[in-house]
């Protein structure tokens, strides 16, 4: 079918790219307004229709009338767009006509091939001119002593290639000479082009015609009624901004997560070494701005960071994209491969990765927001029974005496053991490698297995073809001439092993037995346990399937005995392994068992935000005859564990503020942490099991970039303090503190997240200071005289004036005369000559001009950085004002 412009009439300035897909209304104002302006006769149907469009109808069809063409909407309404003034209206007024660009490239009118490209397909290379012949070798030396070779000809010339044929399309014409007549551009090999208007007619006249030009991204209305000229919409955009479409958010650095896997296996060489063997390729979407951006002429490519803090430079090594297409909505879909398995990354980094869109046309980049490659190792295989995956899978194990049949296939058939095995990851994230993204590959092989006579070899009855790919299964057809039927009810057995990349990760043991007929395979009978919710404090805890639901729920169910099941079963095993979760069952032949099935969860088990399942159970020997008993419990680890309040007194809208305490004898800028909190955190504990958490602390709060500059003291919580490293520059510095839980299971909780804020506990103030332009001598001042430092808060006592310290009031600090240092300077401009001084030792300011009447005040200002060793730096400035000649 051709490529329907037809969806976009009209409104396709409103569609995403021409997938046929709309976005608000709002990113195309100006395209709305122009045809709003430029179509008056047909104003109510603009209006109806764009009001349609904003609800979110979607044009899904565009056909011919009698006077025009008709636009559907995907809510079922139409609107009709009828023949302009020069046509003939009404009844008898002639069809609208729609132009598409066919499969094959060309332009279609009403469905009809025209024959006349749309774009330029490059013109065929010239043939290559013939080589020149070889000239002739010269002849060989007598041999005795050695001649010399004789010279070799001159090589014949290069014949000249052949020339480029010129790239030839065709366009509609819409306006001025080109209206209604075809468009010739030829574009000659050198790059230079050249159009020329030919006498042939593309629109018809006085009809409605629709183009949808996908080459240059416009919608062209022409003959519409109420407008003279064509009506033309842009229907694509300026790509802006790529914003990527996350599944999951990491919390802790508030970012978008793509997810990677590693598969690693045992060295068998070297005890204890996992070695690489591949990474898979999942697909990630990204989102442009506007949804209809023109990315024909984009190059993508990933840029990346590995970082502890977010201060890095960007490279280009980590990942690499495999393919890209466009997606719904304005998404794209990148499948991307990973160049590097991280292996090398500290603990505390990161890997970081942002797409970018380079634009060949203007020679723009756009990059996205970044988001964390996180790739986890898998070391945990198996495989599984594909054909049971969605029922509870049922991982084969090594072969065992009471194996069980896992397939039944009938004498006159065939089966691929492909088909009935899916590689599994068993342990940290249970999923099926394909829906990983990986793409396992399988070799079979027969096990010789005897009858129950010790004798019979079941393999015997059945080849095995193709045991590298599909591994085909039938009936020795060769060897049991008669049509098979003797191998009806033998139990062959066979070996799988999948690989990736040609390693292999996993394998095992499964049975068939050869049937006279088809039989369906049962499905399992599910008993599920609701928990609910678990609280952490409380654990452990164990629950269980009793005796009397086993009964009405199990046995009643199947319509067994105890004993009969015992029989007809194998004994239980556990599908899903979760940490701090044991599941476990009765053992066959206890006749005074109470309970069928019961679930342990330790204080190791890991808090969930979603149910989670523990899954126990008993393989029927026959699944054919009978189901498999698959017993849920259903749960969800939550930490409803007391919270710390912080206090309104020393705490007010979470805000400490520390101005500090005497420590060893000397003011230090710290203060005991629990002072945040009501009543000193004296009566808090964590309840009802304080022992399932193994430490309460506090810490600096773990951000992007690194916290620096303070630190915390180890020890309890009732005794850490939080202190800052060398002297407070400025007025203040604030810090993010967590009050912290560990947790037995490894996690943490955060109690409680506020806010440190260190305060300088003095205050400088400088004096104004005047000085004379006298005619006869220089005018001075002593600006260390002017300088008063006072306690920040609290009474304001004076810990420094006039030059000399208050040893009473600085001594409550611990500090002496020594322990306070001075530097003086002077911020003057140009106008000053250079003639107002500062001895930034001691602070006296001099001002002596070169000779001149001063006519104006002038203003400076006086500088003074005070310094307390290990506890404050404050830079102050004040007012200088040289009064003018008297």
């Amino acid at each position: 079918m051709n490529k329907k412009f037809l969806s976009a009439i009209l409104f396709g300035a409103l569609m995403v790219g021409s997938a046929g897909t709309f976005t608000s209304c709002k990113d195309y104002d100006d395209d709305i307004d122009s045809l709003d302006q430029r179509v008056t006769a047909v104003e109510k149907l603009v209006s109806d229709l764009q009001a349609q469009i904003k609800d979110g109808a979607v044009i899904t069809d565009v056909s011919s009338t009698a006077t025009g063409v008709t636009v559907t909407l995907s809510n079922g309404k139409t609107f009709n767009l009828t023949n302009g003034a020069n046509g003939t209206n009404g009844a008898d007024g002639a069809p609208g006509s729609v132009v598409t660009i066919g499969d094959n490239g060309n332009w279609y009118i009403d469905g009809a091939d025209t024959g006349k490209p749309a774009r330029g397909e490059k013109g065929d290379k010239g043939d290559q001119g013939d080589k020149g012949e070889q000239g002739d070798k010269g002849d060989q030396g007598d041999k005795g002593e050695q001649g010399d070779k004789g010279d070799q000809g001159d090589k014949g010339d290069q014949g000249d290639p052949g020339v480029s044929a010129p790239t030839i399309y065709y366009y509609p014409g819409t306006e001025g000479a080109e209206a209604g007549y075809w468009v010739k551009v030829t574009i000659a090999p050198d790059g230079t082009e050249s159009k020329s208007v030919t006498s042939e007619t593309c629109l018809p006249k006085g009809t409605v015609t629709a183009i949808w030009d996908t080459e240059n991204g416009y919608l062209i209305l022409n003959n519409v009624a109420g407008t003279d000229e064509p009506v033309k919409i842009k229907l694509v955009d300026t790509l802006r901004s790529l914003a990527f479409v996350p599944q999951v958010i990491d919390k802790g650095l508030g970012m978008g997560v793509i997810d990677f896997y590693s598969i690693l296996v045992p060295d068998k060489t070297v005890s204890g070494k996992m070695n690489f063997v591949a990474t898979n390729t999942p697909i990630v979407t990204y989102r442009l701005n506007p949804h209809n951006a023109d990315v024909k002429n984009v190059e993508w490519s990933f840029i990346n960071r590995v970082v502890t803090t977010r201060v890095a430079g960007d490279n280009t090594n980590l990942l690499s994209i495999v393919s890209k297409e466009a997606g719904d909505k304005g998404g794209w879909n990148f499948v991307v491969k990973a160049n590097d398995n991280l292996a090398s990354l500290a603990a505390n980094q990161e890997a970081i990765v942002a797409l970018q869109a380079y634009n060949k046309d203007n020679m723009s980049e756009i990059v996205s927001d970044y988001a964390v490659a996180n790739i986890k190792d898998l070391k945990d295989f198996s495989i599984a029974k594909k054909h049971l995956l969605g029922t509870g899978v049922s991982y084969y194990t090594t072969i065992k005496s009471s194996a069980i049949v896992d397939y039944k296939l009938v004498y006159n058939k065939s089966v691929k053991l492909k088909d009935l095995v899916e590689a599994w990851e068993t342990q940290e994230v249970m999923k099926s490698l394909v829906s990983l993204g990986f793409e396992p590959t399988y070799e079979f092989t027969k096990v010789s297995k005897m009858g129950s006579d010790g004798v019979t070899d079941q393999s015997k009855f059945v080849t095995l073809t193709d045991p590298k790919n599909e591994g085909i299964v039938a009936v020795d057809k060769e060897w049991l001439t008669n049509g098979g039927r003797a191998a009806i009810g033998k139990t062959p057995l066979f070996h799988a092993v999948a690989k990736v990349n040609g390693t292999e990760i996993a394998s095992g043991y499964f049975m068939i037995e050869i049937v006279e007929k088809e039989s369906v395979e049962t499905t399992p009978l599910e008993v599920t346990i609701p928990l609910g919710d678990v609280e952490y404090s409380k654990l452990p805890v164990t629950a269980q399937i009793d005796w009397a639901e086993a009964t009405t729920k199990i046995y009643e169910e199947l319509g067994l005995s105890k004993p009969q099941f015992e029989t007809l079963y194998q004994n239980w095993n556990w599908q899903y392994p979760i940490t701090g979760v044991e599941v476990a069952g009765y053992s066959f032949g206890d006749a005074t068992a109470t309970a069928i099935a019961r679930i342990n969860i330790s204080n190791a088990v890991a808090l969930s935000e979603n149910t989670v399942t523990a899954t126990l159970r008993y393989p029927s020997k026959d699944v054919y005859k009978n189901r498999d008993v698959l017993i849920h419990f259903t749960y969800k680890i939550v930490d409803n564990c007391k919270k710390p309040v912080l206090s309104d007194i020393y705490s007010p809208n979470g805000i400490t503020t520390v101005k500090g305490k005497m420590v060893n004898n000397k003011w230090k800028l710290e203060a005991n942490l629990r002072e945040s909190f009501e009543n000193y955190l004296s009566d808090y504990e964590l309840a009802p099991n304080p022992n399932n958490h193994t430490r309460i602390y506090f810490r600096l709060e773990p951000t992007t970039p690194v916290q620096t500059g303070a630190t915390i003291s180890s020890g309890n919580y009732l005794t850490q303090a939080i202190s800052l490293n060398g002297k407070l520059t400025g007025e203040s510095k604030s810090y993010s503190v967590q009050m912290v839980a560990d947790r037995a299971n490894g996690s943490s909780e955060i109690l409680s997240t506020f806010t440190v804020r260190f305060v300088t506990p003095f205050t400088v103030t400088i004096d104004p200071v005047t000085l004379q332009t006298l005619p006869a001598e220089p005018d001075t001042k002593d600006l260390s005289k002017l300088v008063t430092i006072k306690e920040n808060g609290g009474e304001s006592k004076v810990l420094y004036q006039n030059g000399a310290i208050n040893t009473v009031n600085a001594g409550n600090y611990g500090l002496t005369s020594a322990d306070f240092k001075f530097s003086y300077g002077v911020n003057a401009g140009s106008e000053f000559g250079g003639n107002l001084t500062i001895n930034s030792t001691t602070g006296m300011i001099t001002w002596d001009n070169e000779g001149s009447i001063l006519h104006e005040n002038l203003t400076a200002e006086s500088v003074v950085k005070f310094t307390v060793e290990s506890l404050v730096e404050l830079t102050k400035k004040g007012q200088i004002t040289v009064n003018k000649s008297k």
